[in-house]
């Protein structure tokens, strides 16, 4: 699999977007964190004529214009992914951000994968959680694609 051409196209067609406030503090028992979102805000993109893909933490915009220049060439990386059966069945960020090495770009590939109708991103949102309970749940891993099923 083509990682270095894969991060390629993910930095050429989308953007992270944070949705909260640059840096975020709160106790975890007995431990004080301190998160900071190194990112533009989603309201500078709200104008723009990118697609917004909700992936809980953050919002990935994708440039659907430049991101159908890659489809082959994306279709192609991701032929490539080295446990098929397991991008088929719908893995979490966790399992693809594990595998392509950050999750940060797993969110990205996710939202460009649904942009171009590869797949479905589903977070706990898509299944009617919010509050405390969607954030556990996806810090557990609920935010998955549909699956990859190669064209022919």
């Amino acid at each position: 699999m083509n990682l270095e051409r894969l991060y390629q196209i993910l930095k050429a067609t989308t953007v992270m977007l944070r949705k909260g406030p640059e840096v975020e503090e709160r106790e975890v028992g007995n431990v004080h964190v301190t998160e900071i979102f190194a990112m533009p805000h989603k309201s500078e993109y709200q104008d723009s004529d990118m697609i917004m893909v909700d992936c809980h933490f953050i919002v990935v915009a994708v440039d659907k214009a430049k991101a159908e220049k890659y489809r082959e060439e994306l279709i192609a990386i991701l032929k490539e992914y080295p446990a098929p059966d397991r991008l088929a069945g719908g893995p979490s960020y966790i399992e693809v951000g594990a595998e392509i090495g950050d999750q940060g770009a797993a969110f990205r590939l996710f939202a460009l994968g649904e942009a171009l109708g590869l797949w479905s991103v589903f977070t706990p949102k898509t299944l009617g959680f919010t509050g405390p309970l969607a954030n556990e749940m996806a810090g557990s891993g609920m935010v998955m694609i549909s699956g990859f099923k190669a064209p022919q």
